[in-house]
């Protein structure tokens, strides 16, 4: 009886230690592993799906909206005149075929059966922070005439689950945009015969529009007597005996509110810049041409302040530098299209 309970206490003593050395083991490899030093491994666990990135994402909304089944937003605010609410209503979302419609019936509200001539679309990045941006281009709007090639654009981005027109352009034969890859836009257009305008702006990477410049040039003076606060530049021409050969630059860094930046730039002043040309209409090259000059003298008389062109680019390279248009950004390629070849939209888009 004595060696039968001696044995049950030597066995009960083995399973004691049996199970406080598994114990001692088991803590010492939970303690390892929370002290682990070792990067986290960036493939998903076994079993589990991938989290998709936000370009994954972005894609893939392009992608189901060119083949209507998602919509696109135009409740973002528009940097210059939008469609209009009889177009386009803020807290409407709508299918690629519901733009296509409302699209047509606007510029083609007088031709009876008139189509697009066709879509191509492409990607690009804008601010250049490896996420992209869709760009739709409808072909063929008949914007100045009929069969004149005048485009529509639309760049549309992808924010926060769902799409948003950011920007929107059109191309015709007075006016002409060029669009980079980056987001980094020339337009640049004809207001007259002897007026034009040319427009650089830029695209952000939360898909916000920003204007760079506006620079409208005039080379005939007499033009300038229709314009207020300019009309006096004519008449002090005339009787120094000048009848052309100045160029008005009027410079504008924006259109909208009025605001003042750190430089002491006033965003929609207009600020004033001359050239002048002899009888050839070549550039006269003269250090005095701002400081003491006829020409100077011409807009003193007609209180007209200028600055000097110097100065208009040392502006315009802080107002890039403000909106991030650095060199890469403007030295990026063309946008690379490609066309629609599907059929989904063939009561708007002719073959």
């Amino acid at each position: 009886m004595m060696k039968k309970a001696y044995k049950l206490v030597i066995v009960s003593l083995t399973i004691v230690l049996l199970l406080l050395a598994n114990g001692c083991k088991e803590k010492e490899s939970i303690g390892n592993f929370t002290n682990s030093t070792a990067e986290p491994t960036s493939e998903p666990t076994p079993g589990t799906t991938p989290i998709p990135s936000l370009e994954e994402l972005s894609i893939e909304s392009y992608e189901k909206f060119l083949n209507n089944e998602m919509k696109v937003s135009f409740d973002l605010p528009m940097p210059k005149i939008d469609f209009g609410e009889a177009l386009f209503k803020e807290g409407t979302d709508y299918l690629l075929s519901e733009v296509l419609r409302t699209i047509t019936s606007k510029y083609f509200e007088y031709r009876t059966n008139k189509k697009i001539k066709y879509m191509d679309y492409g990607y690009i990045d804008c601010g250049k922070d490896g996420v992209k941006e869709l760009v739709l281009r409808l072909n063929g709007m008949d914007i100045y005439s009929e069969n004149d090639n005048s485009t529509l654009v639309f760049i549309i981005k992808y924010i926060d689950g769902k799409l948003s027109l950011c920007y929107y352009y059109e191309t015709w034969a007075r006016c002409e945009y060029r669009l980079n890859e980056y987001g980094y836009i020339i337009s640049a257009g004809s207001n007259g015969a002897s007026n034009h305008g040319v427009e650089y702006s830029i695209i952000d990477k939360d898909g916000i529009w920003h204007l760079i410049v506006y620079i409208e040039s005039e080379k005939d003076i007499n033009q300038l007597a229709y314009s207020d606060g300019l009309e006096q530049i004519p008449e002090v021409a005339e009787k120094k005996g000048i009848y052309n050969g100045i160029e008005l630059n009027i410079i504008r860094f924006d259109y909208n509110e009025k605001s003042t930046d750190s430089d002491g730039i006033v965003d929609n002043e207009c600020l004033y810049t001359f050239y002048a040309y002899d009888e050839n209409w070549e550039p006269i090259e003269d250090t005095n041409l701002y400081t003491d000059s006829k020409y100077k003298d011409i807009f003193d008389e007609a209180s007209v302040p200028f600055i000097t062109p110097d100065e208009v680019s040392n502006m315009i390279s802080k107002k890039e530098e403000k909106v991030g248009a650095a060199a890469e950004i403007k030295e990026g390629n063309e946008v690379t299209w490609k066309t629609f070849s599907g059929n989904i939209f063939s009561d708007y888009i002719g073959r």
